[in-house]
């Protein structure tokens, strides 16, 4: 399969945990072109129409929580999604979904995931703040060696955000749970194992919010000190919410406002649903 890879800008940008400023991050999930129903033209429109929504608000941030196609072996889906990513104009952080590197993960499968979307764990500084892409899917059955050195650079990183005082977005595909920490294991969560040790992980290293994907449904619990959320896709929602994506806010102080923007014809709107924590 040729492959052309997906050449993002990360706005490296180190601000002093001091002068920390209101940052914006628009939030969005699950395009997976070729999963809606109406179609893998449809899933393409939907998505250039976020995108230009996304450009329109001019976040400081731009994350994709996984998921970017429905079958990563359709050179055609990958070929169109790397570039209409090639139009979003603010820095862009994605994380691999299970379409993107499908289980069982495989060095193979891994090679072409970094070929096409480059590096599966990223790290920024933004506005004094960590953000953190982790890959969820080295977390499920995965090689071993990958899964450790996985494991090392998400806690070494963690514990640097931690040494210099800097509140975390971690961004992943997979959210550790949908309902409850202690859930059964399942296709949408974590394995029990992993999700504990991440879950005190976070706590313990300043995590803010945790943002993910996959469930296609949205989801806001609480996990102290941060938050867990899920947006809407541009491909399918199961809990019938309209396509469209989040503007997550985060102030000085931690708190933050999380707000759904509809699908437009060439508006960004805020649809009236807002989440402040």
């Amino acid at each position: 399969m040729k492959t052309t890879c997906f050449i993002f800008a990360v706005l490296l940008l180190s601000t002093a945990c001091e002068n920390r400023t209101t940052l914006t991050v628009a939030h969005l999930c699950d395009p997976q072109l070729g999963f809606g129903a109406d179609g893998f033209a449809a899933d393409s429109a939907r998505f250039e129409q976020e995108i230009r929504q996304v450009n329109e608000l001019a976040p400081d941030l731009v994350v994709i929580a996984g998921d970017m196609v429905n079958d990563i072996r359709e050179e055609h889906a990958v070929s169109t999604i790397v570039k209409l990513m090639a139009k979003i104009r603010p820095p862009v952080i994605l994380t691999p979904g299970n379409h993107d590197l499908p289980d069982p993960v495989t060095a193979e499968g891994l090679a072409r995931y970094r070929a096409v979307f480059g590096n599966d764990f990223s790290y920024i500084q933004c506005k004094g703040r960590a953000i953190i892409s982790a890959n969820s899917q080295l977390w499920r059955e995965a090689p071993e060696e990958e899964k450790e050195a996985h494991r090392q650079k998400l806690h070494r990183t963690l514990q640097q955000a931690k040494k210099k005082k800097l509140p975390v977005i971690l961004l992943t595909h997979v959210p550790p749970f949908v309902v409850s920490a202690d859930e059964k294991e399942e296709y949408f969560n974590l394995p029990l194992d992993v999700r504990k040790e991440l879950l005190d992980l976070a706590a313990e290293c300043g995590v803010v919010v945790w943002l993910s994907g996959h469930t296609h449904t949205t989801l806001q619990r609480t996990h102290a000190p941060f938050a867990i959320l899920n947006g809407e896709t541009t491909s399918v929602n199961f809990d019938n919410h309209p396509a469209g994506f989040r503007l997550l806010t985060v102030y000085p102080d931690r708190h933050f406002d999380w707000v759904f923007n509809a699908l437009q014809d060439g508006e960004t709107v805020d649809a009236g649903e807002e989440t402040r924590q």
